[in-house]
């Protein structure tokens, strides 16, 4: 009973310790950014696989897209970076204006969204919205 309970207490203390060393999540109070705020929420706002070469592309990052990005909603930051790399921009008027190119990868990150429980579950649409068969332009069932 005595090894019992010792064991017990020893995992206690374990469990006690891997929770203090968890990391806390980096609070998003909105924008404007300051450089040490985008880096430290880059890491739950991009894909992970340009978590390694961000800190060397920011540092090159010309200062317009730094503005823009700086002060637009942690959700905005890679459709913004994206949509540059494709060659829209912030600053200019007309068909090379980054706000449509943004919104649109932005909405389309989104759109799947509504399919997905909490705990990472599939979610199925109803029987009755694939009868009713309505459908987006990208051919997905909209439930409404």
């Amino acid at each position: 009973m005595l090894r019992f309970i010792s064991m017990l207490v020893l995992a206690a203390a374990l469990s006690l310790q891997i929770v203090k060393d968890a990391p806390a999540a980096v609070p998003d109070n909105g924008p404007p950014y300051s450089d040490a705020q985008f880096i430290a929420l880059s890491a739950d706002r991009l894909p992970t696989s340009f978590r390694k070469t961000l800190p060397e592309w920011w540092a090159r990052a010309p200062d317009y897209l730094r503005k823009h990005v700086l002060n637009s909603r942690s959700e905005m930051w890679w459709p913004i970076i994206e949509c540059n790399f494709f060659g829209f921009r912030p600053d200019v008027a007309g068909p090379v204006n980054s706000k449509k190119c943004e919104t649109d990868l932005y909405n389309a990150s989104q759109r799947g969204k509504n399919n997905w429980s909490p705990d990472g579950q599939w979610i199925e649409p109803s029987e009755a919205c694939r009868k009713r068969d309505k459908r987006s332009e990208w051919g997905e069932l909209i439930c409404d």
